[in-house]
């Protein structure tokens, strides 16, 4: 009998994009639990790991109705990994970001996992669907053939893995480019401060420096494939226009101030890195991004003591 061991999130990303640009009736499956259900909706496309200030969603699925307007299903799909803190709630301001820049209409958030994720709770999302659901859909979907067999193979699999509770499954390419970046790092942007990394999964996209310079309440991070590094100031999410008043007038031109969850951030745009590629190829973007979170540290350094 086949066995499909070490079944990913993306695993099932990519299953579930297969199936939204190519299926009406997984379409319908998703969109009859919405409260678009009685829309009369076209697909346009399907997109995953869509990024951008808030966050990341997992798959992001578009439809237009007889007037052109836009409705969005955004996608948030679990094994058996945690939520990130605020996940939902990036999910929720993505979703009103694309109205307020008039590029939807509105937005649902569904959460996707096995049934005994959160005994089934929505856990805030619009609404849920289930692995179980899907393989359902498989099960009875018999113009798919044997393909169908697969399909319900690595669910069943991702549905058995989550019964085993969370177990961080290390992602070697990522891992490699992290143990190349701390090397880089050593030898080019010592005054960073990064410790050796371990093994790391696959969504490991931030590394935090421990400058000991800092204050416990500002982090300095380089987001890697959102093209960023940022001093994060906990708690200031909503007090902008006090870090406005303080630091505004010290900004350099390649330095902005922005909201960043509950958080906020003295923000700088970096190139931006695959985690799935080797270091190597990417060196030079790389040593630019440490040259300007050098840059970054040794402003703010320089810019706090004014305020001592």
């Amino acid at each position: 009998m086949t066995k499909i061991s070490g079944v990913s999130e993306r695993d099932i990303d990519l299953l579930l994009l297969e199936e939204f640009m190519s299926s009406k009736k997984f379409q319908r499956l998703f969109l009859q639990k919405s409260k678009f259900s009685k829309l009369n909706l076209t697909y346009i496309e399907a997109q995953r790991s869509v990024t951008d200030s808030a966050g990341e969603s997992d798959l992001e699925v578009s439809f237009k109705d007889e007037n052109n307007q836009i409705f969005l299903l955004m996608l948030e799909n679990k094994v058996n990994a945690n939520f990130q803190k605020y996940q939902l709630e990036r999910y929720i301001q993505r979703g009103i970001n694309y109205i307020k820049n008039n590029k939807i209409k509105d937005f649902e958030t569904v959460l996707v996992a096995p049934k005994n994720f959160h005994n089934n709770e929505t856990k805030g999302f619009s609404f849920r669907v289930n692995y179980e659901d899907i393989v359902d859909y498989f099960i009875n979907n018999i113009d798919l053939g044997l393909r169908s067999k697969y399909k319900i193979l690595l669910l069943n699999s991702a549905i058995k893995k989550s019964t085993s509770g969370y177990q961080m499954e290390a992602d070697a390419s990522v891992t490699n480019f992290w143990k190349d970046y701390w090397k880089l790092s050593l030898k080019y942007a010592k005054e960073l401060y990064m410790d050796k990394p371990t093994a790391k999964p696959a969504s490991s996209s931030f590394i935090y420096f421990k400058n000991s310079s800092l204050p416990k309440e500002v982090d300095l991070i380089h987001k890697l494939t959102h093209g960023y590094f940022d001093l994060q100031f906990k708690n200031m999410g909503n007090k902008l226009d006090i870090m406005r008043k303080k630091y505004a007038n010290f900004l350099n031109n390649n330095m902005n101030i922005v909201k960043t969850g509950k958080s906020a951030s003295i923000r700088v745009e970096v190139p931006k890195l695959s985690l799935t590629d080797s270091l190597e190829s990417q060196k030079e973007k790389v040593l630019i991004c440490l040259r300007e979170g050098t840059k970054l540290l040794e402003w703010f350094n320089s810019i706090d003591s004014k305020f001592s």
